[in-house]
């Protein structure tokens, strides 16, 4: 078996914690899909040079793990319009907007259940850290 579809057998099992763990960073639905993808993508690249000293889920959520906060770098260089932040000498009527506080999106019902959580608002309280 080529060892891309043996990266595919295997890994598909944990699409979904990879799904909650990045939207527990992110608290983004989109982008910690966008990242699992991106996450899948790097281990698929990278699969023929995994050593097994650690197990596939470890590798894949450390893969993940580095995705999120990579895109939490970026997010916090943007600024309020989501371009790059501006030289020090632009016109200061630009960087007086402020940025907007992060909101947690809730989960649809659906992908909540995917995900295995018996409430979706029980997983949007545990995401705000209230519950």
């Amino acid at each position: 078996m080529p060892a891309q579809q043996d990266f595919i057998d295997q890994a598909a099992p944990f699409r979904a914690e990879l799904i909650a763990h990045c939207y527990r960073m992110l608290g983004s639905v989109q982008d910690a899909e966008d990242l699992v993808q991106e996450t899948y993508l790097r281990g698929w690249r990278g699969y023929e040079a995994f050593e097994e000293r650690a197990a596939l889920r470890t590798w894949l959520y450390r893969i993940a793990t580095t995705a999120c906060l990579r895109a939490l770098q970026m997010l916090k260089e943007l600024n309020a319009t989501g371009r790059r932040k501006l030289p020090e000498d632009a016109p200061t009527d630009f960087l007086s907007q402020r940025l907007k506080p992060i909101r947690v999106q809730p989960l649809d019902d659906d992908l909540a259940w995917e995900l295995g959580f018996r409430s979706k608002l029980l997983f949007d309280f545990a995401a705000l850290g209230t519950a």
